[in-house]
């Protein structure tokens, strides 16, 4: 069995947009235009989770497509994207590092001589690793 995005439902083999929570997907839009938290959306249109708000405010499935009507325009569906984008770069929230950090991998290594023999294999790999160092600094 096959679901349909919130806000449709399947009539007589086709998708159309479902009367109640229709509604909610175009207040769930306009509550987000209107400077409330993606909490607060969440809250005021009966979600528990944010998370699932965000979920459908990115969904472009709501700007129709061969199977599914139109039931949010263009315009407000792009002013919501902007919104979103703006929001998060005002919280740090972007993904992106705040510096960029420079690696550099160390390619010339020494083993120093090893004084001591461990009965136990893992005893005596733990060692011997420790005798690595840098001749790079």
């Amino acid at each position: 069995m096959s679901t349909v995005t919130f806000g449709y439902r399947i009539s007589d083999g086709k998708i159309e947009v479902d009367s109640i929570n229709g509604k909610r997907v175009k207040n769930i839009f306009k509550d987000y235009l209107n400077a409330k938290s993606l909490t607060d959306v969440a809250l005021n249109n009966g979600f528990k989770f944010h998370g699932a708000v965000k979920r459908i405010l990115v969904n472009q499935t709501y700007l129709g497509t061969d199977d599914y009507p139109q039931l949010i325009s263009h315009q407000i569906f792009e002013q919501v994207q902007t919104e979103l984008k703006n929001r998060a770069i005002q919280l740090g929230r972007t993904n992106l590092p705040s510096h960029q950090m420079k690696f550099y991998a160390q390619t010339k290594f020494k083993f120093n001589r090893s004084h001591h023999r461990y009965r136990r294999p893992n005893k005596q790999a733990e060692y011997m690793y420790q005798l690595i160092e840098s001749e790079e600094s």
